[in-house]
């Protein structure tokens, strides 16, 4: 079991095919971690909306994809240590901004979950793409 910062880690990871329909699933799986930090209902809430709408946008018809397939597989890695941390990956390089006309009654997806989330960065390589959300549990 990997540890971090000297508490043990646990993590789960789920991968799900390209069905907005499975966001579900993985909402489920993160409300349940987010309970074991013994947190309020407010922080599971935030935990349970934060990773759906990183996986919606992933698989979303507006899932702008550079180059690759739009039906790829979305993982998404939660781990519970001195932080709980969620990664939300793709194969492919996704478009990680909002379009300038991909507004939803006056909302932006992507600058929504950026402000939801002290501790989010999205990184890119050639292979992939993966957004990192952290909350502190101290």
């Amino acid at each position: 079991m990997p540890s971090v910062s000297g508490r043990a880690a646990d993590s789960v990871t789920v991968t799900i095919a390209h069905d907005p329909a499975l966001v579900r699933t993985v909402r489920l799986v993160a409300a349940s971690v987010a309970r074991r930090t013994g947190l309020d209902e407010e922080f599971v809430e935030e935990v349970r909306l934060a990773a759906g709408e990183a996986c919606a946008l992933f698989l979303g018809e507006g899932a702008a994809r550079n180059g690759t397939p739009h039906d790829l597989p979305v993982a998404v890695t939660i781990t519970l240590g001195d932080f709980l941390s969620i990664d939300v990956s793709s194969p492919g390089l996704v478009n990680v901004e909002d379009h300038p006309d991909s507004d939803l009654e006056g909302m932006e997806a992507w600058a929504l979950l950026r402000g939801m989330i002290e501790d989010f960065s999205v990184s890119q390589d050639a292979s992939s793409t993966t957004v990192s959300m952290r909350w502190p549990l101290s």
